[in-house]
């Protein structure tokens, strides 16, 4: 199981950056888009949707959902407050974020608030893939008429801070991890490996500094970090609660070794918007 899963991201990490990097921004928000769709089919299966017609309704009106947002979202907006609607979506994930943590820390009390009702259940996957979307588009197409790959490089920052949390909870908490986190939500999450991610994130935010020459902005970065890292781990919470109440182990079985779409991009989902949100109201790496 762990070679295939080291294989399967061997061959993921380069796809996505070759993805953020290399493909023009209305096919990179296509790629996106491919992505959010096969995720919005593991999450049907959350939603308790009878058979696979139902699921795969709710998976077309994602697709549909995320072809309308393609079309009304300005494909390279520089300024996140000069667009409303986006503006709109960024902040509905951001706040939907804040209540998932709370529903994520009074789990399994929290169950009786969503657990049988299955249209709330496909709201929140809409609530968790939609406004990712728009972040993550918002933020490749930052600069991206005068300088093409600056929102590259704002969006590799991200991916690179999610990959960093991930790898640092596994290698420490893994070996080390004593201290459950949150046992009634995902009982394999410590304690030890959430530090251990949110060490090896501000490294990386520290040699990102080096290179940049100690910026002033650099308390902000590693506040932000630390936030952000905080929230990656509530992104993957959030789904293993879900699952853990869907009765899975995993969303889904398109990634030999990861389980589904959604066990990757969990967290990524979670930190997109309120990313977007620091560098409209903060800056990138300025």
């Amino acid at each position: 199981m762990f070679k295939q899963r080291v294989l399967t991201a061997l061959l993921l990490a380069p796809l996505a950056l070759l993805a953020v990097f290399y493909l023009p921004l209305g096919s990179f928000a296509l790629f996106v888009s491919v992505a959010f769709t096969l995720g919005a089919w593991e999450w049907s299966g959350f939603c308790g949707l009878a058979n696979r017609t139902m699921r795969a309704v709710y998976t077309g009106l994602t697709a549909a959902i995320l072809c309308l947002l393609y079309y009304l979202q300005p494909i390279a907006l520089q300024y996140l407050f000069a667009d409303t609607f986006t503006l709109t979506l960024v902040m509905a994930g951001v706040i939907w974020w804040l209540l998932a943590v709370v529903l994520v820390l009074t789990f399994p009390r929290s169950q009786g608030f969503w657990a049988g009702r299955d249209w709330l259940k496909a709201l929140m996957g809409w609530l968790t893939l939609l406004p990712a979307w728009s972040a993550i588009v918002f933020v490749r197409g930052i600069d991206y008429p005068q300088a093409e790959f600056t929102g590259a490089w704002l969006l590799f920052g991200l991916l690179g801070l999610v990959w960093a949390a991930d790898i640092g909870g596994y290698v420490i908490g893994k070996p080390f991890g004593k201290n459950k986190l949150l046992p009634k939500v995902s009982p394999g999450k410590t304690l030890e490996g959430m530090l251990g991610g949110m060490l090896l994130v501000l490294l990386l935010v520290s040699a990102v500094g080096y290179w940049k020459n100690w910026p002033a902005q650099m308390p902000y970065w590693y506040l932000a970090a630390i936030v952000l890292t905080a929230l990656s781990v509530f992104g993957d919470l959030t789904e293993s609660m879900f699952k853990r109440a869907a009765g899975k182990k995993d969303s889904g079985a398109f990634l030999p070794g990861h389980g589904g779409i959604l066990d990757r991009i969990d967290s990524l989902t979670a930190t997109a918007p309120l990313y977007a949100l620091i560098l409209a109201l903060f800056g990138g790496l300025n």
